[in-house]
């Protein structure tokens, strides 16, 4: 008999737990085990199905696409267990130990004796020595807590217990046998593409790339993380994202990195259509007493706050809220009194959401490069080379035009 054409039941366990833990340390904890049997459980098998489980990423291990596949799998294999436990409970009120101990050699040997009625019979079906039937026996019977066959003339009689096992066998088998699991090639790309997005720019291009490469390339996983420009280059520089977007650097200050420019915009104080601002000519040292909404600290943007009210010789104004994420800063500006100091393109003015306007104000050296930070490598990934095309398409695209 085969038995290799099957996942075993350990690897069920740990595939799973390092995909909700996000990583194998944490998963070695969960499940009482070395890091290294944890780590070597997962090769094995990745070398069984031939595919890749699991890659680093922004969260931590993350399920590649053939992961996605199989850990499906998994999960319903141990939901399986747990319920055969459940009803072996039910049916002799001793509750089973078999989620953490229980192997397919286990089942082999109690479906075998139930099959051909006694160990020495199920020993050749299976190819096994008959002292190893028995030692699987009375192993997977210490887990249940009560004895699976009572011995009669006949041979081995099956015990409810017994036959509800063997039930089990079946079941698991249509989950984790290799012939019930699809892993033939997929087409288009395969893979990952993590994006990190700076405050204020960009972020509406990556919504449209990725809902096109969500319609383009169902089998890619996309993730997309906004952050600050240091928590952002730290994750692309140990590899958990592929790029990020928004303000240039020119040039950026790691070496490693390298900046590609993709268009400009400018810096542009908006507010919202009723704002008393509009009724009147302003400097900026007129709204040096107003209510703002800027980047954080350490931002080209924030940065550019203070210089533009310097070189007036007043004092930067205090921010009265810090966001991270363009539309949720453009709804607070709507829904308040605050001026916001944005980035946008000449499109994106000439299609500001009607509850908001632009406030007439010179802004000095106002213009800003806008682009991708990537690692500097010798070729650059084929996903992240058409992601890189399908911003530029979206760029040259008139105003509501899709990709």
């Amino acid at each position: 008999m085969n038995m290799q054409g099957r996942l075993s039941l350990k690897q069920a366990r740990v595939i799973e737990a390092v995909a909700i833990a996000q990583g194998f340390d944490e998963a070695s904890r969960v499940l009482n085990m070395s890091q290294p049997v944890v780590s070597r459980t997962v090769a094995s098998a990745e070398n069984l199905l031939g595919v890749t489980l699991f890659q680093r990423g922004w969260s931590g291990t993350e399920p590649t696409v053939w992961g996605d596949t199989i850990l499906p799998r998994c999960s319903a294999a141990l939901k399986l267990i747990a319920r055969a436990e459940a009803d072996i409970e039910a049916i002799s009120n001793s509750r089973p130990n078999l989620t953490h101990f229980l192997r397919w050699h286990h089942l082999d040997a109690v479906s075998a004796v139930i099959r051909f009625g006694s160990a020495s019979a199920a020993s050749v079906h299976l190819g096994m020595t008959q002292p190893a039937i028995s030692r699987s026996l009375s192993a997977i019977s210490d887990y249940c807590r009560q004895p699976l066959f009572e011995r009669r003339r006949s041979g081995l009689q099956a015990s409810p217990q017994a036959r509800r096992l063997a039930t089990l066998r079946g079941e698991l088998l249509q989950e984790l046998s290799l012939n019930t699991i699809n892993l033939e090639p997929r087409r288009g790309l395969i893979g990952r593409l993590a994006v990190g997005m700076l405050p204020f720019s960009g972020q509406d291009l990556v919504a449209r790339a990725f809902g096109y490469l969500t319609n383009r390339y169902p089998h890619l996983r996309l993730i997309a993380v906004p952050g600050s420009y240091n928590m952002l280059t730290e994750a692309l520089r140990r590899g958990e994202l592929d790029c990020m977007i928004g303000i240039l650097r020119s040039p950026t200050p790691f070496p490693e990195l390298e900046e590609i420019f993709l268009y400009n915009e400018r810096f542009t104080l908006v507010a919202r259509q009723a704002h008393p601002c509009h009724a009147r000519l302003l400097t900026i040292s007129d709204l040096q007493n107003e209510k703002w909404i800027v980047a954080p600290h350490g931002t080209p943007v924030r940065s550019y706050f203070g210089r533009l009210f310097e070189s007036v010789g007043a004092v930067p104004p205090a921010q009265t809220c810090e966001i991270l994420s363009f539309s949720n800063a453009e709804q607070v500006i709507i829904n308040s009194n605050s001026i916001g100091l944005l980035s946008y393109s000449d499109q994106h003015i000439a299609n500001l959401p009607p509850s908001l306007k632009k406030i007439n104000v010179d802004l000095p050296d106002s213009e800003i490069p806008i682009g991708l930070t990537l690692k500097r490598t010798e070729s650059s990934s084929e996903i992240l080379e058409i992601f890189t095309g399908i911003l530029r398409d979206s760029l040259s695209s008139a105003p509501g035009e899709k990709i």
